[in-house]
């Protein structure tokens, strides 16, 4: 699981509560989870099942954890502020922009960020 909370604090946060200490999680730290799914993706050689978690509120967003290389998305703050109707929301928005982009399935974005590993990965796949 890559990656749900953050000690750190981004220098775009401009919550009141910014100095606070303990984990952040949701939209602030959205981009530093997508970058550590990537590099533990190109780390692995995309040979590990890796769960994206952290700012995930969009279709956009999960499509960005997915082809850092996440395999699974996890939603959790949006789910607090939104309630559970969120899942259909963002499932319903990643579906079309799957569509917009010609991906059937999840599996064909799962990576698309890593060129060389992404191709071997899907030759792979069609000859099994």
């Amino acid at each position: 699981i890559v990656s749900n909370t953050s000690t750190s604090r981004p220098e775009s946060l401009i919550s009141s509560h910014r100095k606070e200490t303990g984990g952040l999680s949701g939209a602030p730290i959205r981009q530093m989870s997508t970058d550590c799914i990537r590099k533990l993706y190109a780390l692995t050689d995309g040979k590990i099942l890796i769960v994206g978690v952290g700012g995930v509120g969009s279709g956009h967003d999960a499509y960005e954890k997915l082809k850092a290389g996440a395999s699974l998305v996890e939603i959790y703050s949006m789910m607090v502020y939104e309630g559970p109707g969120v899942v259909s929301r963002i499932r319903s928005e990643l579906a079309d922009l799957m569509v917009q982009n010609g991906h059937r399935r999840v599996e064909d974005v799962v990576g698309l960020d890593h060129e060389d590993i992404y191709w071997r990965k899907r030759e792979e796949r069609m000859k099994a």
